[in-house]
């Protein structure tokens, strides 16, 4: 397995530059917007290189005779992923309407859960079937969008991604289950293509993942971690879950809150998700890359600790390092929005000045105010 692992990244490492030479001949630039921090031409299709070396790595992985027993049970995966990377490649093309992603996110979706693969059981108690179901259906969903609203900043959604996706490919690999070390080395060729491609999207990035690289990463993350595992990680598997994507899942309820708030559509950009509140409390880019990935360091190593404790003992850590979480970010909102009298980032002003740790903010706070 490990051959692979190096493989998937070394073909990522080696493909990147092909795919920027194209963009840069085709013209293929992401697009900016109040979400994302960069001035010019960037090329947006780095999703493409992760992708194709997974794949290729991931291939040769399902044919091998040790893989015999547990290749079937990737196929779900690999369709619904399928489907959320083409309709979301496609998007970095033609920006299509959020209705029309969130309709092939739910079909994606429901291959899996109808597959399947599912939360069943939260701590002791075993979900009904219809509880499953749901449950399942909205993590799932909320995970993928949440991942591509964190794709803001240089190396942030993949340097998030890479770790929580390493994480669960360690949790994977020293179950005693023969599925679950199959599944670790689907989560570790993963992660070692992202990796690859952080060689190229830390700051300045020379390639930005694009939809169809954050849609899939948030796929990953919501789907691998419903492959039956262990015991212990079955009773904390949600706690642990949740633990893992905080920093996205808290930044997008509090987008989702709002944008409610303000009457605008969840899809809609701003400039107020958590890499913006810090850049304008005095971070550099680079600093705030580092700070939240520092975050993400500790928060995986609990969850760690958390497995080793086990059960009971392990569910109270995890939830003591979420309530942390969301004391460290009700923190970020509550002294952004007291230094900057709730007025928005000034986008244009971190595109043109890279180098600035104090940006200035907008005068005009009308809409902040509603």
């Amino acid at each position: 397995m490990w051959w692979l692992v190096g493989l998937s990244f070394l073909l990522s490492v080696s493909i990147i530059p092909l795919i920027i030479l194209l963009c840069n001949k085709m013209g293929w630039y992401d697009t900016q917007d109040e979400r994302k921090i960069h001035k010019g031409n960037i090329p947006r299709l780095g999703g493409v290189g992760i992708i194709i070396a997974f794949v290729v790595s991931t291939l040769i992985y399902y044919f091998l005779p040790s893989s015999a027993d547990s290749k079937n049970h990737i196929l779900a995966i690999v369709i619904a992923g399928s489907i959320i990377f083409i309709f979301a490649l496609a998007d970095d093309f033609f920006s299509f309407k959020a209705i029309f992603k969130l309709i092939f996110q739910v079909i994606a979706v429901l291959i899996v859960i109808l597959n399947g693969y599912r939360f069943k059981q939260i701590f002791i108690w075993e979900l009904p079937l219809w509880a499953s179901y749901i449950l399942t259906f909205f993590w799932m969903i909320g995970i993928i969008n949440a991942y591509n609203l964190i794709d803001g900043l240089d190396g942030l959604c993949g340097g998030l991604s890479f770790l929580v996706i390493s994480s669960i490919g360690i949790i994977y690999y020293v179950s005693a289950i023969d599925i679950a070390k199959f599944t670790s080395g689907i989560c570790f060729m993963m992660a070692a293509a992202i990796l690859g491609f952080l060689v190229y999207n830390k700051p300045k990035a020379k390639i930005f993942m694009g939809d169809g690289g954050s849609q899939v990463m948030g796929f990953m993350i919501s789907a691998l971690p419903l492959y039956n595992s262990s015991s212990n990680f079955e009773y904390n598997k949600l706690l642990v879950m949740i633990v893992l994507v905080s920093i996205p899942m808290l930044d997008t309820i509090a987008a989702m809150w709002r944008r409610t708030r303000e009457h605008r559509s969840f899809m809609s950009p701003d400039s107020r998700h958590i890499h913006h509140k810090l850049i304008a409390l005095g971070f550099s880019k680079v600093q705030t890359l580092v700070f939240l990935l520092s975050i993400q360091v500790f928060i995986c190593l609990a969850a760690g600790l958390g497995m080793y404790l086990r059960e009971e003992k392990g569910a109270i850590l995890l939830s003591l390092v979420f309530v942390f979480m969301v004391a460290f970010y009700s923190s970020i909102h509550f002294i952004y929005y007291t230094v900057t009298n709730k007025n928005p980032v000034d986008i244009k002003s971190i595109q043109e000045d890279d180098s600035s740790l104090t940006l200035s903010l907008k005068k005009d706070k009308a809409k902040s105010d509603k």
